[in-house]
């Protein structure tokens, strides 16, 4: 499969926001269980399913490269490194009947500092990276818009064991909406309306919010690694109560190490991945009409690291 079609594989289905593990599914199932620790907890409001205090517990940990030993086009669309997954899971079931956090990095060469072309590149192991959408991945009704710096490390919740019945998955995003007192937490009363242009809210609570079109637009827009280390190290609900409460909330992960793609690869540090993260998680679909004004409410807050060392195998599926 060519590189602009598996971008097409991966990428074309999640506009509808229909398909939960998109990114998981579409990707070479060429994963193992790996051995490895991790932690993925903090709150998380899924509407008819969960609401409140959330601890994954994962023990599956797996990656899935698409790089080859002689790779041609990346999803970025150069020469270099490919597209890797990463699922980070409780229990070995398929994702369809799991809770997990996946987790596309675009290029993981681009992460690792690895040459492209014979030209070195500058490694971002070690600096918070955003975490949030493609740009060309929009509901419907939304335009698509150009962004300078576009994320490259995408991640979506999927609680297919937990909801059961209902198709939920979060996906963290470079830029949500706090609730009024700086956190992901529902009120008592209900969620306050989104200040979209031209409503009452706006008008009665938009210089209070500290949220306007054009904040909401440029935070989910143009949102950078120093960006997402500033926001994420500034936007923790336990901010003492000192300052301003926080209005935005930018998701941001950093790698310290990251597997280098090879499925034959005998060096156990460069089998290594080991990140920590601190995503917020919303609805994309949820923004006012057109896209237009602040970016989608918080509905959950996710913290944590995973570590884990590559191992090839069979999938540690069941039902092979």
């Amino acid at each position: 499969m060519t590189a602009r079609a598996t971008r097409r594989v991966l990428l074309g289905r999640l506009p509808g926001l229909a398909a939960v593990i998109a990114i998981a599914t579409s990707l070479a199932p060429a994963c193992s269980l790996g051995s490895g620790t991790g932690i993925v907890e903090g709150t998380i409001d899924a509407p008819g399913c969960w609401s409140g205090g959330f601890n994954l517990y994962p023990d599956f940990f797996a990656a899935v490269p698409t790089t080859t030993n002689t790779p041609v086009t990346s999803l970025s669309g150069e020469p270099g490194s490919d597209a890797m997954q990463l699922r980070i899971q409780n229990g070995g079931d398929f994702e369809s009947f799991s809770d997990g956090l996946a987790i596309l990095i675009d290029d993981a060469g681009e992460v690792r500092g690895d040459p492209l072309n014979g030209v070195p590149r500058p490694s971002l192991l070690g600096q918070p990276l955003v975490v949030g959408l493609s740009p060309s991945v929009v509901p419907a009704g939304v335009p698509i818009m150009s962004e300078t710096n576009p994320s490259i490390v995408h991640a979506t919740l999927y609680l297919q064991k937990t909801c059961r019945t209902q198709n939920v998955a979060l996906y963290a995003l470079s830029a949500v909406t706090f609730e009024p007192d700086g956190t992901c937490n529902r009120p008592d009363g209900g969620d306050v309306p989104l200040p979209c242009p031209g409503s009452a809210a706006t008008a009665d609570a938009g210089a209070s919010a500290g949220v306007d079109a054009s904040v909401g637009a440029d935070a989910s827009a143009d949102a950078d690694a120093s960006a997402g280390a500033d926001a994420s190290a500034g936007v923790d609900a336990g901010t003492g109560g000192s300052g301003p409460v926080p209005t935005i909330g930018v998701s941001t992960m950093t790698f310290y190490s990251l597997f280098d793609g090879n499925p034959d690869e005998s060096n156990a540090q460069q089998r290594l991945t080991d990140a920590t993260f601190d995503l917020y998680l919303a609805d994309p679909r949820e923004v006012c009409p057109g896209g237009v004004g602040p970016p989608p409410r918080c509905q959950g807050h996710l913290t944590g690291y995973f570590n884990f060392y590559f191992e090839r195998g069979s999938p540690a599926q069941p039902f092979q």
